[in-house]
């Protein structure tokens, strides 16, 4: 029964990361930011019925007060995105993350200490090595970045939508 379970849950979750990702999340970007590179442009050409996209190496996890979003990390090509935020009392502040087919760094932000962006890059090879294992943290501005693998992600989901208390890292195993 449990064998069953999870080969659902797996086959829902590669089922919804499809319809995910290929739509595309709108992150506000202002005029200013037209000067980096976007994402590159999915393929233009139509894909019949029996082809489905591929799913990307690895995922990279955006939390900021705009919501949280799911960026696959690019096959070939390197993009710069930038996050702007407006807080209530009018100051702006933006991130900008650098993202390669290997992984992401913080390229710039506006926060006083820049902390953010002295954490480097992330990689799956090296973010075992990482005081902060996957993520990138921009405290001030309240920006988060973590990656994960497809498999890390399906198990996120899985473990909770079969209840269990998810305080353990996705990949505990993995750690030294």
């Amino acid at each position: 029964m449990k064998h069953l379970f999870k080969r659902s849950a797996l086959l829902l979750l590669s089922l919804l990361f499809l319809m995910v990702f290929t739509v595309s999340p709108v992150i506000p970007v202002s005029a200013e930011a037209s000067e980096h590179t976007e994402p590159p442009a999915e393929n233009s050409t139509e894909n019949s019925s029996e082809e489905q996209p591929a799913v990307a190496k690895a995922y990279i996890l955006l939390t900021y007060s705009g919501g949280s979003f799911w960026l696959p990390l690019p096959e070939t090509e390197d993009y710069t995105l930038p996050v702007r935020q407006v807080r209530d009392d009018g100051t702006e502040e933006v991130n900008l993350i650098h993202v390669t087919p290997e992984g992401f760094y913080m390229e710039s932000s506006t926060c006083e200490n820049q902390d953010c962006v002295e954490q480097g890059i992330v990689t799956l090879e090296n973010r075992h090595e990482r005081i902060l294992y996957n993520a990138v943290l921009c405290l001030p501005n309240m920006v988060s970045l973590e990656l994960y693998t497809p498999e890390e992600i399906l198990e996120m989901y899985a473990s909770s939508a079969s209840g269990t208390d998810g305080e353990t890292s996705p990949s505990t195993e993995n750690n030294p």
